[in-house]
């Protein structure tokens, strides 16, 4: 079998995949916008072949390159890891006639308006929504919703140039950055309060086959905006009590609806006063190599189980729910370089057997800034038997490290 991976070298995490697919016996084929000459040395050597294509997410410019691969006409599956390459994929495969996630159901999974309006038609609890291109739709929402709302764009993803706006004066400021012209229409969406975290699965033809519960500590908005916060990712490893078993019928009914097969699947949620709310969902992995956590806490290949999954082949591995994994990021005061690391010691000292990665940059190394996500600057990842535990640890490390910049 021959499958073609778009965007193989965006981050290592990639790497994975693409190993995962390799080791069951497929010739592995990417295109991306670098060059071959820029492909890293991890890459090279899990790809059969490999075309640069400048204009990825344009399909004709994508679809003549394809044509220049190797064996192309033996291409049987196209698979990305990427969420701006997923619409891209699925309109790839439908002009090949091949398998996989389709067109319409890549599109809804990326028109956040569409997919909620598409579930909430079908019962799933979800925020109402709205598509607006102009001011004065944005403020027609808002009369008949209420604040605050949340402002962002239609396929937007890692809660990048999303807003809240609680009163009038939060949409005055505001209204300049959303550039409401009438023709780029963004998304608007009643605030739902409450925990957030997700819930990941592996889906084969049949349906889910594994499923991971993840946490949020603060919700991603609140982290994205806040210096001081030192944000925390938590994977239980008790999603098969009952607590989750709501959480986990909504999931499923979410995937079903959608129709998402043979894919992986990140789904958001949220949980407060409202009861249970489905926020987004995603036809790939979650970012900030999450996967890498499943993998550690479940004494699993996740990577070789997606594989099998996207291929169509049996599985009867389990994941063994042995350990939470936990990672927390220790922000920067401020954007420079880094000067100072403090509590290094005492975290090790009290931490060290549970922490299995971690980051520390070297002074003088510039930081990086609040919108590249959790997994830059200081950052630790654990793993526990037990979650309270886990949680007791990252709240220490947030607590103890402190790293210094000017």
């Amino acid at each position: 079998m021959h499958v073609l991976f778009l965007a193989p070298d965006t981050h290592v995490y990639n790497h994975a995949f693409l190993r995962g697919l390799r080791e069951q016996g497929v010739r592995v084929s990417g295109i991306g916008p670098a060059g071959a000459e820029r492909l890293s040395e991890g890459a090279r050597a899990l790809l059969d072949a490999y075309v640069s294509c400048e204009r990825i997410f344009d399909g004709e410019s994508l679809l003549a390159r394809v044509r220049e691969l190797p064996q192309c006409e033996g291409i049987a599956r196209i698979e990305t890891i990427d969420e701006p390459l997923v619409e891209t994929a699925a309109w790839l495969r439908e002009q090949l006639g091949l398998p996989g996630l389709s067109l319409a159901t890549a599109r809804l999974c990326r028109d956040k308006v569409a997919m909620k309006a598409f579930l909430r038609e079908r019962g799933i609890p979800c925020a109402q929504s709205a598509s607006v291109a102009s001011e004065l739709a944005l403020r027609e929402f808002i009369a008949r919703e209420g604040f605050p709302v949340i402002v962002k764009p239609l396929a937007g993803f890692n809660s990048l140039d999303t807003y809240k706006l609680s009163s009038e004066e939060d949409l005055r400021a505001t209204l300049p950055r959303l550039r409401l012209n009438g023709e780029q229409p963004l998304a608007v969406e009643e605030f739902v309060e409450g925990h957030e975290g997700f819930f990941d699965t592996i889906t084969g033809p049949e349906g889910v086959r594994h499923d991971f519960v993840g946490h949020y500590f603060p919700g991603c908005l609140e982290a994205n905006r806040t210096r001081w916060i030192s944000p925390q990712i938590a994977i239980t490893n008790r999603s098969e009590l009952e607590t989750y078993s709501e959480l986990r019928r909504t999931a499923h009914a979410v995937i079903d609806a959608l129709g998402l097969r043979s894919t992986a699947t990140h789904m958001e949620w949220f949980f407060g006063p409202k009861g249970l709310k489905f926020s987004e969902i995603g036809a790939r992995p979650a970012g900030e190599k999450i996967w890498d956590m499943y993998r550690v806490g479940n004494d699993f290949d996740v990577f070789a189980e997606w594989a099998l999954a996207v291929l169509g082949r049996e599985s009867h591995a389990r994941p063994s729910r042995r350990r939470a994994v936990g990672s927390i990021q220790i922000r920067p005061d401020r954007d420079g370089v880094f000067s100072e690391h403090l509590g290094v010691d005492d975290a090790f000292r009290r931490c060290g057997a549970l922490i299995y990665e971690h980051s520390i940059p070297a002074l003088g190394a510039p930081t990086s800034g609040l919108d590249r996500g959790w997994l830059c600057n200081t950052y630790f990842r654990l793993a526990h038997e037990d979650f309270d535990e886990l949680r007791r640890s990252m709240n220490f490390l947030g607590e103890t490290v402190k790293s210094r910049a000017r």
